[in-house]
């Protein structure tokens, strides 16, 4: 192995998540189209399949001693993308990545954080612990300005922080051919207009499933449309698509086989708008150009949808049906204008996105 140009990459890796996989893909192909010889190495709680997915090297997130192994023969150590450093999941999360971290400084070897989205972070401790450490990264770069704003209220002085964009809108969908293939093999009908929708469990939302399932009542009624279910998370997203699917009236559709980042990203530019919980599936929405109905349970959702001028959001944790409606009518009456919208801002978050390559190649080098 060649460890001058050694890489070595921590997130939410190995566990069946769109959005994270999504994330990994895109640094690694963004590393290699601007230095093919960069040795790329990931901590994952699935090393089997992340060497198979990526080609990379990967070794086991929970095995310390490997973990070790990795840090010491790396030159960068990346920590990123997606939600990180937050405790609404788990604090044990938040310790893990934070912990990572300062390891790989008492190392004495760079860190970067690289186009996460920050916090929330509710404890008082953990939020020490977090202004601690990233006062004393090398880099980070941030995926929207809310981050940047919660970052200033942790008190973080890192001068060496800047905003970009999330890695995954360098990202490129299936064919046609491909998406074609996949209707065929899910029996989506495409007799009528898609509208997609994309949902996760939450705790503290009470009445998830049946507003739902009542919203999609009401678009296929109102727009004779068919309306497509779309898991970025297996298997907890795909058992909710079917609870709303069994609630609804008559027929709505479910993509109930795993497919990769760029087939779901093929699949929702199928259609017409997107009504879209899971922060990926607002930016795989907004990578193919599909207006987007948010529906918020965390800030990061509000702060995407904030970067998009993407305004139409209904809080899940107070889910109002007629307030859903209203955002999806007007979504739905407006599309090729919101369309016009992304498409302007295309060119400029994949700039941005690049960026975050460009500056961990730049902190390789010193």
């Amino acid at each position: 192995m060649n460890l001058k140009n050694s890489v070595l990459i921590s997130g939410y890796y190995g566990f069946d998540n769109s959005g994270d996989d999504a994330i990994l893909k895109a640094i690694v192909k963004d590393i290699r189209f601007k230095n093919s010889k960069i040795n790329i190495n990931v901590l994952s709680s699935n090393p089997k399949k992340t060497r198979e997915m990526y080609d990379v090297d990967a070794v086991d997130r929970f095995k310390f001693k490997e973990v070790l192994s990795a840090i010491r023969n790396t030159d960068l150590f990346i920590s990123g993308g997606g939600s990180l450093l937050q405790d609404v999941t788990s604090t044990r999360s938040l310790i893990y990545y934070l912990a990572i971290m300062k390891i790989t400084k008492l190392m004495g070897k760079p860190v970067m954080v690289y186009a996460n989205g920050i916090g929330p972070i509710e404890r008082r401790t953990n939020r020490f612990l977090t202004k601690h450490i990233l006062n004393n990264v090398d880099l980070i770069t941030l995926r929207d300005d809310r981050s940047m704003e919660y970052v200033r209220e942790l008190g973080i002085k890192n001068k060496n922080t800047f905003v970009t964009a999330d890695p995954v809108f360098t990202l490129q969908a299936s064919s046609k051919d491909r998406v074609d293939e996949i209707f065929e093999i899910e029996k989506i009908p495409r007799d009528k207009k898609i509208i997609g929708v994309s949902v996760r469990q939450w705790k503290r939302s009470k009445d998830l499933v049946p507003t739902m399932a009542e919203a999609i009542n009401y678009m296929k009624d109102k727009y004779d449309a068919n309306v497509l279910l779309i898991p970025m998370h297996y298997p907890e997203d795909l058992e909710i698509s079917k609870e709303i699917r069994d609630f609804v009236d008559g027929d709505s559709y479910v993509t109930e086989e795993k497919y990769s980042v760029e087939e779901i990203m093929g699949i929702i530019r199928e259609s017409e708008i997107m009504i879209a919980m899971r922060l990926h599936s607002l930016i795989y929405a907004a990578n193919q150009e599909v207006p987007m109905v948010g529906l918020s349970y965390d800030p990061k959702v509000d702060g995407i949808l904030k970067t998009l001028g993407m305004e139409n959001i209904s809080n899940v944790e107070n889910f109002i049906l007629e307030e859903l409606i209203d955002n999806i009518d007007y979504v739905m009456e407006n599309r090729e204008e919101l369309k016009i919208r992304l498409r302007e801002q295309d060119v400029e978050l994949r700039a941005k996105a690049l960026s975050n390559v460009d500056m961990a190649l730049e902190l390789l080098e010193k």
